[in-house]
């Protein structure tokens, strides 16, 4: 048996007001967002699923495959990796390293989880931009990919806008909720619990 710690982070509900119930809900509208784009990311794996089983049981048993499959799983996998991203990013689930920062006391922490959050913006805006614009072009100039169906290109520019755009909504709130805890004026409560991890 392995004893291990963690922190839970709970609101404190002494605060009210307008302002307070609008952030929540506004906050509560994005999670709800999240949570759909997540579904539609869980679809796009099981459609790469299927697509992958078909085409190798076609290229088995038969002489046939499925036409422009690459070009399909490749705007799958765009769905796959893309829509989930502010999912992850509410969750902080990103890959990082704590060996050292765990040891900090919490005001340096909360300086930490507000750099993220900045370095985040500068390094997502210019790709959700640049997603726009590919979007737009891809509307407007009605581009397809070459192959057999002529599927169009916008669905995939469509999903990687998309994703990144939430994503981008995601870090600002973040970076605005992390500010606001910096300075004092949001309060949590921290709560320690132990977890048993049985072998």
């Amino acid at each position: 048996m392995v004893v291990t710690e963690r922190t839970v982070q709970l609101p404190n509900h002494d605060q009210s007001g307008v302002s307070h119930r609008a952030i929540g809900h506004a906050r509560g509208a994005l999670a709800w967002l999240e949570n759909a784009f997540l579904l539609l990311g869980v679809v796009c794996i099981l459609g790469l699923c299927s697509i992958i089983t078909a085409s190798v049981l076609l290229r088995t048993f038969s002489t046939s495959g499925i036409p422009d499959e690459v070009v399909i799983v490749g705007e799958l996998m765009i769905g796959a990796l893309i829509l989930p991203l502010a999912f992850v990013a509410a969750h902080r689930g990103f890959i990082s390293v704590e060996i050292f920062t765990q040891r900090l006391g919490p005001k340096f922490q909360q300086a930490l989880n507000v750099l993220t959050a900045v370095v985040g913006l500068v390094a997502v805006a210019p790709i959700t931009y640049a997603g726009y614009l590919s979007m737009v072009d891809a509307f407007e100039s009605g581009a397809y990919f070459f192959g057999l169906m002529e599927l169009p290109k916008w669905p995939g520019h469509t999903l990687f806008f998309l994703g990144y755009f939430l994503f981008f909504i995601r870090l600002i709130d973040l970076a605005v909720y992390d500010s606001l805890e910096a300075f004092g004026v949001i309060k949590t409560q921290r709560v320690e619990t132990n977890d048993e991890v049985h072998d």
